[in-house]
């Protein structure tokens, strides 16, 4: 299966035709991971880059607790794409199983999201549900408070 088609099973790119993922496919670059490595380690700088999973599972956790398991088609670090580049990562990535993941660095990705608005509309949007989830988390745990 070739870059454009694992691409597509994002779900920041799916609305995109094969003309339009070309691009990314064509700067992105694939890495292995092994059970437990880390792809991203919380407090790191300098990593802006984003991964779309390919096949496999990662926990993403932080101090030491599960936030989410990830499989194929999701992606991760997107919120590095738009944080300025001294920006701590939020979480610690590792993988469960084998895993593969395309990365799509900011240097690279920027030129086509500045041609390509609907796939940086989606990238918002998707900023946009995780931070009400957060806040509907944080509602419950404070009401829970008192």
């Amino acid at each position: 299966m070739g870059k454009v088609d694992l691409l597509r099973n994002s779900a920041l790119l799916r609305a995109l035709d094969d003309s339009q993922l070309a691009s990314p496919a064509d700067i992105a670059k694939e890495r292995t991971l092994g059970v437990g490595d880390t792809l991203i380690k919380a407090g790191d700088t300098g990593a802006l880059a984003m991964y779309v999973i390919v096949e496999g599972k990662v926990e993403v956790s932080k101090n030491g607790k599960t936030l989410s398991v990830l499989g194929p088609g999701q992606h991760i670090g997107e919120m590095a794409l738009l944080a300025p580049e001294d920006t701590p990562r939020s979480a610690d990535v590792r993988a469960l199983e084998p895993t593969r993941v395309l990365q799509l660095a900011s240097w690279d990705l920027f030129p086509f999201l500045d041609t390509n608005p609907a796939v940086s509309r989606a990238i918002v949007a998707e900023l946009a549900r995780r931070l009400i989830m957060a806040d509907e988390r944080l509602a419950a745990i404070l009401a829970g408070e008192s």
